[in-house]
């Protein structure tokens, strides 16, 4: 067929206007983002009898979407299991079923052999469960399906799971997670605390009420793993929260308790901008024990890596004696849990770990040690034999 002009003159327009449309399209195309696969289990981190209670945990709804101190995610990449965004880095989580199993079964083994203690159990989600991209917070990747496994697999008629992130997720505009360390920050802890105390049926102290201050310029955990730069230029800030009671404390070396040292449950002094989280009960220490004016006999021990330091000085504030064991530290590796707790009239137990703890054999070998020991059970004085009847006299 014929081409007139005006119809070869209309292809070049087509031609020119599809160049322009190409052209427009690279130029405002959005930035590639640079992902590492996921991997397919979380990576090791240096981190009276009642019917039993597997609440699960709460899902996300969309009432309980909110915006947070936290940057928009937009770019970000990943590396080494960490996803740093603009101003902020956060560990990767993936569910490990199997770990998160036999997590649930060390409890279940030690309560079956403390069956008059009350046991509770709970896992504390990470940032990237409320402010990381979304598919690094679902599917594989969902801390609240992750956490259920653990608490359906637990079995114990003395052991109740405690739902922190059903009540963190409330609280999203707060200052809960730090953005350049993997721990929460005493807020966040605040209400994992309250969470408890629902639980329990213990009042929780309001926030309010307690003497605060803050250490600033703190850049932690996070940015030691990545050196970013935008981490260094954006600190965090340390808040802290006085208990309301009197309390003294000291921290020990075993579990004999024959050597105290004076313990600060709240340290203000800390200069060393890499270590301020350790203005909660002086970081990770094997034992301590910590007294109170709250004259209700009630005392629990708190199992517990570095996650736990931030929600024990609330405990002072419901309980008379509080106890803090960490298995990783020498001198308490080979411990008897169970004779522990017999031997001290504890009569609560408060397993608190971050979701990536059934991953990290470290800590896990060193729980499970102490775990399988057994009560000694006193032997009975011995019954005198009655004294044979005197010979009759001949």
């Amino acid at each position: 067929m014929k081409i007139t002009k005006s119809r070869r003159l209309f292809g070049t327009l087509e031609m020119l206007l599809a160049a322009v449309i190409i052209v427009l399209a690279v130029m405002f195309a959005p930035a590639k983002k640079e992902i590492t696969p996921p991997p397919t289990t979380a990576p090791e981190t240096t981190a009276p009898a009642v019917e039993t209670t597997t609440e699960a945990v709460t899902q996300p709804t969309e009432t309980q979407e909110a915006t947070t101190d936290f940057a928009q995610v937009g770019d970000y990449t990943v590396t080494n299991y960490i996803v740093v965004t603009a101003d902020s880095a956060m560990e990767m989580y993936s569910i490990a079923s199997e770990k998160l199993t036999n997590y649930a079964n060390v409890i279940n083994t030690f309560a079956a052999k403390v069956p008059d203690k009350q046991i509770y159990c709970m896992l504390a989600p990470t940032s990237i469960a409320f402010y990381g991209p979304e598919e690094y917070r679902t599917g594989s990747h969902s801390q609240p399906d992750g956490i259920n496994i653990a608490y359906s697999a637990l079995s114990g008629a003395n052991i109740k799971s405690i739902d922190a992130y059903g009540e963190i997720i409330k609280h999203t505009n707060d200052y809960i997670y730090f953005r350049t360390d993997h721990h929460w920050t005493a807020r966040g802890a605040y209400y994992a605390y309250t969470a408890l105390c629902n639980q329990t049926g213990q009042e929780a102290v309001p926030l309010e009420n307690h003497q605060s201050g803050r250490l600033d310029d703190f850049v932690g955990t996070m940015y030691r793993y990545t050196q970013s730069e935008s981490l260094l230029q954006h600190p965090d800030y340390v808040e802290y929260f006085y208990p309301v009671n009197e309390y003294e404390g000291y921290w020990f070396t075993t579990p004999a308790l024959s050597d105290p040292h004076n313990l600060r449950v709240i340290s203000t002094g800390i200069t060393e901008r890499s270590s301020k989280y350790m203005c909660f009960i002086q970081g990770d220490k094997p034992l301590e024990r910590i007294t109170t004016s709250n004259q209700n006999g009630k005392k629990i021990l708190v199992i517990k890596e570095s996650y736990g330091n931030a929600i024990v000085p609330f405990l002072l504030d419901n309980y008379q004696e509080v106890y803090v064991l960490d298995p990783r530290q020498d001198g308490v590796t080979d411990m008897n849990l169970p004779q522990f707790v017999t031997d001290n009239g504890i009569n609560e137990i408060l397993f608190i770990n971050y979701v990536l703890v059934p991953s990290n054999s470290k800590y896990m070998n060193a729980l499970t040690n102490i775990v399988n020991k057994d009560v000694s059970v006193p032997e009975a004085a011995e019954t005198p034999a009655e004294a044979p009847a005197e010979a009759p006299q001949g």
